[in-house]
């Protein structure tokens, strides 16, 4: 869904913060794939979701999903 803020909201409302997981088949743009991943950060940014949703989407799910820790990585 990267740069289409407008269906990444769509996709919120319709499934809920705590069904929606981040992730990535890049690495299909000029960059190999940060081009694409920070462009699906800002548009996690753009359609007003708290932190605590944004952690959720970002890691929170994942962890519940899988039953899993992840270490903490550095900013893209």
């Amino acid at each position: 869904m990267f740069g289409a803020a407008h269906a990444l909201r769509c996709t919120v409302d319709f499934f809920g913060v705590d069904r929606v997981l981040f992730g990535s088949d890049s690495p299909y743009d000029p960059e190999k794939g940060p081009g694409y991943i920070r462009s699906t950060i800002r548009n996690l940014d753009e359609i007003g979701l708290g932190e605590d949703e944004q952690s959720a989407i970002f890691h929170g799910n994942a962890r519940k999903v899988f039953n899993a820790t992840f270490r903490e990585v550095g900013a893209l």
